[in-house]
């Protein structure tokens, strides 16, 4: 019976366990505090989704030099930056992002800036990913 609970558990696990990249932000040089996740998925039409948590977030017109909003970037396979949208942290500072993309994404970054709809990041860069490896 074991033997039967092992070869039924071990495929679903695999296939559960595989469905998404979780990746852990490195500490922030700029905002200290703040931590963040993203868990990045295929869905059945071949699109990324994106789901991107951050706690401890400050304003961002509490950082030197003050910004008006962050804004949260993917790096494609192809070598573009591609605005995925702003975030706002909300009374205790959380903020989060969801995202679908055709674009695989190689890296996840969020930085500092003036306006939301920026075509290319700043230099005041939040937090980056490592090279993404996905599943």
């Amino acid at each position: 019976m074991k033997k039967l609970i092992v070869f039924l558990y071990l495929p679903l696990a695999t296939i559960f366990g595989s469905c998404a990249t979780k990746v852990v932000f490195p500490v922030s040089s700029i905002a200290p505090a703040a931590h963040g996740t993203a868990k990045i998925k295929k869905d059945k039409n071949n699109n990324y989704q994106i789901d991107l948590a951050i706690k401890h977030l400050a304003n961002p017109d509490r950082l030197s030099p003050p910004k008006s909003q962050y804004v949260v970037w993917m790096f494609t396979e192809e070598g573009l930056n591609k605005n995925l949208g702003g975030i706002v942290s909300d009374r205790s500072n959380k903020a989060k992002l969801t995202a679908t993309t055709p674009f695989k994404p190689i890296q996840i970054f969020v930085t500092a800036e003036e306006a939301g709809n920026v075509l290319q990041p700043g230099k005041q860069e939040l937090f980056r990913s490592k090279i993404l490896r996905l599943k």
